[in-house]
Parts: C-alpha cells; structure tokens; sequence
C-alpha cells in the first residue's frame, strides 16, 4: 500500500518512521517544504518563495494538494499539526492520519486566533489524530469538542543502539550533558547558569553540550560571562547515529527545557541507563519519573536545577539506581519496535475501515 507524510523530510523524527514503512514494503512517499533524502522513499521537495517564511505553505497549497492527489495515496500521513496538519486538512484525502509533535499544540493555537481557528479545522478534517504522550494527548482533546480519543503512540528508542553497555569507564569527574538543539525553548542558559553555581562547590563536574542552533553564540557568550569555559565543552552538531556514542560518556543528563512537547532525548538517555535532570513541564513528566527515574525541576529555576544535578553529583549509588529505573521505564514503554508495530496496526485499521466503509457506500449508491 502507499502512505504519502506531508511532513519535514530532514527531521529525524520523519526520517525514522518513513524509513521503517519504507523497509517493512509500504510504497512512501514525502512532501516536504526543505529538501532531504531518505532511504526507500520518494521526496517530492516543494521548493519556491522561501523568504516568505511559513506563509509559503498557504502560497503553495495549491501545488502540495495537486501533489498528494496525483500520488493516490492509500494513507495521508501529516506530521506535525499546524503546518502540514493544515495542508493535509486542504488535501481533502482520507483516511487521513495526523500526528501533533509538540510546539503545533502546545504553544502554536495560543499565538493567534487565526491559530487557534487553523488548529480546529486541522483536527475536525483528520481521521485519526495520535499524540507521542498524554501531556500533549490531553491538550489536544481540548480543540476536539467533537472527539474523546487520541492516540498516544510514543516515539520510542532503539533498545539495540542505545544501550547501558556502552557506557564507559570513567574516573571520579562527574559528566552533565545533554543533546539538544541551541534553542531558547530548550532553556541550555538555565542549564549553564545552574552549572556555574555547582561548579563553585564541585569544581571538577564537567558539562557537555551537542547540538546547534540559533543560540550557539549566545550560549558560548554566557559560558565566558560566567567563567566556566574550562567545565564546559561545546560538540557542535552530531549526527543522530551519533548520539549513543555522546549519552556514553555522560553521567546525567540535563533536560531544562522552557516546553517539550514529548522528550525523546530523555528516553535515549534512559535507555542507556542515565539518570534525567529536567524541567516539569509538558510531556518531560511522561518520560521521567521523579525521584524513580531522575529529578524534575521548575522550568526556569536555576537555583532548583543546581540543587538537582549537585544531588547527583554526590551521590554515585542513587545515579546508578535512577539509570536501572530509567532503563527498565523505557524498556517497557518506549521500545521502537513496539511503538512502530502500532503504528503500522493504526495504518491497516484505518485502511481497512475506509474501504469497507466505501465499498458499503458504492452498494448503496448502486
């Protein structure tokens, strides 16, 4: 069958699922406002008016809907809800599955009405809606007046890449890092601010940061400010495949997001077996269980995020027992292969729904 995602062809999160229905024989297909390549599928990569910004979605409309009709697609797919959610919605194809990531329900209804009015017509046009965890399920029930379910379908982590037996040895230094990208939703100042008041009492922690993005100068501005360039390491941009080899050398791991909508960061993390320091707020809670798995803290608060990460710092035995839980939290409900399995149960339903449900109204009809 062919499922065609209107989604962001380079973002890692798009690449692993079509790259899973690609391999498991399902015809994909993308169409994508930035260009990439993903192996087994076709990119169809809508090019054009990109100085407009996000207004080119609306500008090309027209042209992405001639796109996904000329495809005849067995499953319309829209990741992420006001952006190809509303162009799905535009498309007029069923059955039609759409997916909210985060900021698109959390943040994006409440900018402006018109937000608020592209978020409902989005939802009430979708088939199906799922969600990666309850916090953002249940804040998109609260634009579905008209509907009690959505489905949460985590977006999980591969057990047999991320793995806590490639954690390395290391000595007493103490290594807090994250992998994120230098944005100011993901509050990395809070975590270099916080940082500075441990390292005034534990000046042998180190901090390590991979990732890129907008603040990456700032950043680096407040790392000198502070006076702590020779705690903190900068890695840059790594590949996802990378990722495990950068969690190895971690003892905890820093989430001081201002909004997550899921956190999966946090769980590869856990899936290695380390401990998460990180703000509670959005779906951050789904994904680590205070005082089991790691600590939570108010988002914003540095003073609170030192307490934390200075906690575990101290304490190798409670950093050992938090990674086991977190480890065994992730290994029963954020496995990949699960969470990929139900989503291909969700895409045959679908399919097969909508297809009796025609045949039952072609019979009519005749």
């Amino acid at each position: 069958m062919r499922v065609v995602y209107l989604a962001d062809a380079p973002y890692i999160h798009t690449r692993r699922w079509v790259e899973y229905f690609a391999a498991a024989g399902w015809d994909t297909h993308v169409v994508s406002f930035r260009p990439a390549e993903i192996t087994g599928a076709a990119v169809h990569y809508v090019d054009g008016f990109e100085r407009i910004g996000r207004a080119r979605y609306l500008v090309h409309a027209a042209r992405v809907r001639r796109i996904v009709r000329e495809l005849r697609p067995d499953i319309l797919h829209a990741m992420h809800l006001t952006s190809y959610g509303f162009l799905a919605a535009l498309c007029d194809i069923h059955p039609l599955l759409t997916s909210v990531w985060g900021t698109d329900i959390l943040e994006a209804p409440a900018w402006t009405p018109l937000h608020k009015r592209l978020t409902r017509f989005a939802l009430k046009r979708a088939d199906h809606v799922t969600a990666t965890g309850l916090a953002l399920a249940s804040a998109t029930l609260r634009y579905m007046p008209e509907r009690e379910q959505v489905t949460v379908v985590p977006f999980g982590v591969d057990l047999e890449r991320f793995s806590a037996t490639e954690r390395q040895p290391r000595d007493q230094q103490t290594v807090i890092g994250t992998v994120s990208r230098l944005s100011m939703e993901k509050g990395l100042d809070v975590l270099l601010k916080a940082s500075a008041l441990v390292i005034s009492d534990h000046p042998d922690i180190k901090v390590v940061i991979a990732g890129d993005g907008p603040e990456r100068a700032k950043l680096g501005r407040l790392t000198r400010d502070l006076d702590i360039e020779a705690n903190v390491t900068f890695l840059g941009e790594i590949p996802h495949e990378g990722v495990p080899s950068a969690l190895a050398t971690f003892d905890v791991f820093a989430m001081p997001s201002r909004a997550e909508g899921f956190g999966v960061a946090a769980i590869e993390a856990a899936a290695m077996g380390i401990p998460v320091v990180g703000s509670d707020v959005h779906g951050i809670p789904d994904v680590v269980d205070h005082n089991e798995t790691g600590l939570l803290v108010p988002p914003g608060d540095e003073q609170a995020l030192a307490r934390a990460i200075a906690r575990l710092a101290d304490d190798v035995r409670l950093r050992k027992t938090m990674g086991d839980n977190a480890l065994a939290l992730v290994t029963e409900r954020y496995d990949w292969r699960e969470n990929t399995a139900q989503m291909e149960r969700i895409y045959n339903d679908m399919v097969r729904t909508f297809t009796e449900h025609t045949t039952r109204a072609t019979v009519t009809e005749s």
